[in-house]
């Protein structure tokens, strides 16, 4: 699917940004064990509970701009773990959402690189 666990990274923050379920869903592995966490929610296993709550996120059609600082990649052969820090604005306003913390990690099939866990919370700073 994706060449690299970057090219997956850029391709989830793109869907995100774009509001596109379908895209967005395209990043995560096919796979009963991925799990996602958004800020202050509880944690979401599975496919189905993982689009059902993008699908919530992504609804509203507001377009988002993503200022991605500090990544730290970790290596562990076919699985990578991507630290970041997410600044997210929305464009034509003067809104911009506190820092959020971001553990984005990758696991490598056959088919190329994809999302197995995105964990992300509020920035204590």
């Amino acid at each position: 699917m994706f060449e690299t666990s970057e090219a997956a990274e850029a391709a989830f923050y793109a869907a995100f940004a774009r509001g596109r379920l379908d895209e967005m869903m395209r990043v995560w592995a096919p796979a009963a064990d991925i799990v996602c966490i958004h800020p202050g929610g509880p944690r979401l296993c599975g496919v189905d509970e993982v689009r059902q709550s993008w699908r919530h996120i992504l609804a509203d059609s507001t377009p988002r701009a993503f200022d991605l600082r500090g990544l730290q990649v970790l290596d562990g052969g076919d699985q990578r773990i991507h630290l970041l820090e997410e600044n997210i604005r929305v464009p034509g306003t003067t809104f911009t959402a506190p820092p959020v913390l971001a553990t984005n990690i990758y696991r490598r099939d056959a088919d190329g690189w994809r999302m197995v866990v995105h964990h992300a919370s509020v920035s204590p700073a």
